[in-house]
């Protein structure tokens, strides 16, 4: 096959064809999270006009009136999980009766019910909006088969992904990283809130894009783990930001799928730091890591 992978055809058909994929699946998702944005803050925005009527209905229907307090969002927040446990108590209370004495008690919180409404309505909006098109998840085939094909540390397949030796050069190992940087937000600033990109819907292609690039390496093959580690996408600040942040609201409903994420950035670190005759990736990782106790290490050395 490796041979099938050198003739001047094949070659230039093969990669050409994987590379314009992944440009594609990387526009997607720009356009994607652009439009995302936009109807978050849309949506938030009538949210709260729905949320003050009900509330405006629910005190004119029990003869409530105003009395000029200002409801912030801080303390809409602490109302409504206050609610929240209250409703645990009452149905903690409910359960411990028994016979009529439990059938007795009924509770009818009209706030409580809106919540949940709200809840449930935001919950499948969400879920909708974050649905990958075809145009990305056709990606997670082609990384996996990529990987496939640079397993038990494959040098020369390892480099040809890199580098075919042809006028037009379609660097795979760079783009895989690239499109890494993409589906986690890198191109919108926004690694430090790895929660608003990284979801149930595509964390599963994160995964795979992380074990794609740690086949790459394995071996190793140094030239990919220098490709990765001095790539112009800043690669590092994205893997180990996977790896430090905190990744909510994923992480509070679905610990597992967080600690398998960061478990593969964790591999992929190693895998650029694998069998290397000098420091230079592993220093660099470093610095990522803790980039404020390097320049006071380098302070107190020199």
């Amino acid at each position: 096959m490796f041979q099938k992978f050198l003739s001047d055809d094949f070659n230039q058909a093969f990669f050409k064809v994987f590379f314009e994929k992944m440009k594609d699946a990387q526009q997607e998702i720009k356009s994607t999270v652009t439009v995302n944005t936009t109807d978050i803050a849309a949506k938030a925005h009538e949210h709260k006009q729905d949320t003050n009527l009900e509330l405006d209905k629910i005190a004119r229907k029990h003869g409530l009136k105003g009395n000029g307090v200002v409801i912030t969002e801080e303390l809409k927040r602490e109302l409504h999980n206050a609610g929240l446990a209250t409703a645990r108590a009452y149905g903690n209370a409910r359960n411990i009766q028994s016979g009529e004495e439990s059938s007795a008690i009924s509770v009818n919180n009209p706030l409580e019910d809106i919540l949940a409404e709200k809840l449930e309505k935001h919950k499948d909006s969400r879920d909708q909006r974050n649905q990958l098109s075809n145009k990305v998840l056709v990606i997670q085939l082609i990384l996996r088969f990529l990987q496939l094909l640079c397993k038990n540390h494959y040098p020369d397949m390892q480099n040809l992904l890199r580098n075919q030796n042809k006028k037009t050069n379609n660097n795979l190992v760079s783009e895989t990283l690239m499109f890494l940087g993409c589906i986690c937000g890198s191109t919108t600033g926004g690694l430090g809130l790895l929660g608003l990109y990284i979801n149930e819907h595509n964390v599963a292609l994160i995964n795979q894009t992380l074990e794609a690039l740690t086949e790459y390496c394995q071996g190793p093959c140094n030239e990919n783990q220098n490709c990765i580690a001095t790539h112009e996408s800043n690669g590092l600040d994205i893997i180990t930001a996977l790896i430090l942040n905190n990744i909510n609201p994923l992480g509070e409903n679905r610990m597992d799928l967080v600690l398998e994420l960061k478990n593969n950035a964790s591999k992929l670190l190693l895998a650029i730091m694998e069998s290397r005759g000098d420091s230079e990736n592993a220093e660099r990782i470093l610095y990522n890591m803790n980039p404020c106790s390097m320049c006071l290490c380098n302070i107190k050395n020199n």
